[in-house]
């Protein structure tokens, strides 16, 4: 990509709004310009995705398994620090260099998720210590959590439509999950019975999870043989 001469003077280009991976650009920068930035900053920063996946499928499908009913609910108090360190702060961390490389999906995704695992981890272990109290309040508060992800999840799967199809397939999963997960929650009594509708958001989350390691498996693979050996069918 040429770079911009010297002598361009930017007071003569009008302002406009260019749209990047990154999100709008409203400079005077010429187009080819802001495409020479993006890619620099791309290629100047390693790609944090793998992390990011694999604390993110981690976390998913052990709390499937918790909140689909697939264990016992007294795991809740297990599954917290894996939530809290690994697809909490973990994939957060990713999320944030995502933001540095300029990819506002990814950045958006694995900073909202690992905020999702974290404020799960840590009202668990809340309701461990006594310091909330368990019952219909704090189910909802989680329900109504699930439901705003699952819209989040929507919101990002239709983003995710234009890089590839494992993307859109494990926010597609995510969209359904969560909105299955948010609605047993509303619904748990004191026996804490999940139902089917729960064990069906947890196979979700299960799917969700398995195509993520599949997604991060093929990002380090790949970029370490510099060549596709685990297709994502579209862009990495």
């Amino acid at each position: 990509m040429p770079d911009i001469p010297e002598t361009y003077n930017y007071q003569l280009v009008e302002k406009h709004a260019a749209w990047t991976e990154a999100g709008p650009v409203v400079s005077r920068l010429p187009d080819m310009e802001i495409a020479r930035l993006e890619g620099r900053a791309a290629a100047t920063v390693a790609e944090p995705s793998t992390l990011a996946l694999f604390g993110f499928a981690t976390g998913t499908w052990m709390a499937g398994a918790v909140f689909g009913g697939y264990l016992a609910p007294s795991a809740q108090l297990a599954l917290a620090p894996i939530l809290l360190l690994f697809a909490g702060v973990a994939q957060f961390i990713g999320g944030l260099y995502a933001f540095r490389r300029i990819n506002a999906l990814t950045a958006n995704a694995f900073t909202c998720y690992g905020s999702y695992n974290a404020i799960v981890g840590l009202t668990i272990l809340l309701e461990g210590s006594g310091l909330i109290p368990r019952g219909a309040d704090t189910n909802t508060i989680l329900g109504y959590l699930n439901c705003s992800f699952a819209f989040i999840s929507l919101t990002l799967m239709f983003a995710g439509l234009q890089r590839n199809v494992v993307v859109a397939a494990i926010l597609g999963c995510l969209t359904a999950g969560y909105a299955l997960i948010g609605i047993t929650q509303f619904s748990l009594g004191p026996h804490y019975s999940i139902g089917a509708v729960g064990a069906a958001g947890g196979a979700l989350l299960f799917a969700a999870a398995g195509l993520a390691y599949y997604m991060g498996a093929a990002m380090v693979i790949n970029s370490s043989w510099r060549r596709t050996l685990l297709p994502v069918f579209g862009e990495p």
